[in-house]
């Protein structure tokens, strides 16, 4: 019998990894609009400040790959985007390096994105860069563009959903080996509604975005999902978990849940890995290519191999090694 998509996991949900960004140029309007044309409420995005300090999205922290010069098609200017003025990073080309049929894109504002997509769609917006100011840049944006109110809680409709997380009423859970995990509210809310949840590799930025924006959702993104990392979310007051989809374990994701942590993976490069995240039981993934992902989990024969993936997740789990860092591509 097929999958159906209200037959998945309940708390499932596939988030576009910039956009749909298999089908337009990544972080751009253009992939942006088709998501949400597709029916995908949650998108992913990356923000970082020019050195004027203008919060922009763009997901390199160097120029090249995908900017280029929008008069000569050249790759125009190098070096950090933190280098770089908005005046004139504002005028670069993002679309191109996919298709000429995107060379009229240019490189949002975080300010944009936020007056367009204001009640029509949960962005999961990422630190991408360490810069101090960046929490703080971030949050007056999002006091002006009417997403929260002054003292960083929440104006969209699912406001309350920050509440289940460590601020609220603690309990006592006890993992497989006798140790004591701090147990809050259910988090698997964070996914059901318009709205913003931060994210970030860095875990002092996301200490930085929890003081000026308490009453928003934080992600830490992570490579394993253990132990120490879930005590260390825990500690940072957060509420969700980003690791790695080919790291991942079932076990591990019910060690989170139990902690009152959602999961949302990342690296989600293939089919296999899709189905063993959603095995695994995370509330959601990003991948670039959301409407094949939907399309894969409605077809006949989806819940069996959601099965096979997870068990072969457990079994493998003993393999895999640490991964230093985030690949280039994340």
């Amino acid at each position: 019998m097929a999958l159906s998509h209200a037959a998945q996991p309940a708390d499932f949900t596939v988030i576009a990894h910039r956009g749909n960004s298999a089908h337009a140029p990544e972080n751009t309007i253009a992939a942006f609009d088709s998501a949400l044309g597709a029916k995908f409420l949650h998108f992913e995005t990356d923000v970082q400040l020019t050195a004027d300090r203008v919060p922009v999205i763009l997901h390199d922290e160097r120029l090249g790959r995908t900017t280029r010069d929008a008069d000569a098609g050249t790759p125009g200017p190098q070096g950090s985007v933190s280098d770089i003025s908005w005046a004139e990073l504002g005028q670069l080309d993002v679309g191109s390096w996919l298709s000429q049929d995107f060379a009229a894109q240019r490189v949002p504002l975080l300010a944009d994105l936020l007056r367009r997509y204001r009640g029509r769609a949960h962005i999961h917006l990422e630190l991408k860069s360490q810069q101090p100011e960046l929490a703080a840049r971030v949050a007056e944006q999002l006091v002006a563009a009417g997403w929260v109110a002054a003292g960083g809680t929440s104006m969209l409709p699912e406001a309350a959903v920050a509440s289940a997380g460590p601020a609220g009423a603690a309990a006592t859970a006890t993992d497989d080996d006798g140790g004591s995990l701090h147990r809050q509210a259910p988090c698997h809310a964070h996914f059901c509604a318009a709205g913003l949840t931060i994210t970030s590799f860095h875990l002092q930025q996301l200490t930085r975005s929890r003081q000026v924006l308490p009453g928003l959702v934080h992600g830490w993104l992570v490579h394993e999902l253990t132990k120490e990392r879930i005590q260390e979310a825990l500690a940072a007051g957060l509420q969700q978990v980003c690791p790695r989809a080919n790291v991942l374990t079932p076990s591990a994701v019910q060690r989170a849940q139990a902690a009152g942590l959602s999961v949302r993976a990342w690296g989600v490069k293939d089919m296999t890995l899709l189905f063993r995240v959603v095995g695994c039981g995370c509330h959601g993934a990003t991948v670039n290519w959301p409407g094949e992902a939907r399309e894969a989990l409605a077809a006949d024969g989806a819940q069996a191999r959601v099965a096979a993936e997870a068990a072969a997740a457990e079994t493998a789990s003993e393999t895999a090694g640490p991964d230093a860092g985030p690949p280039a591509g994340h």
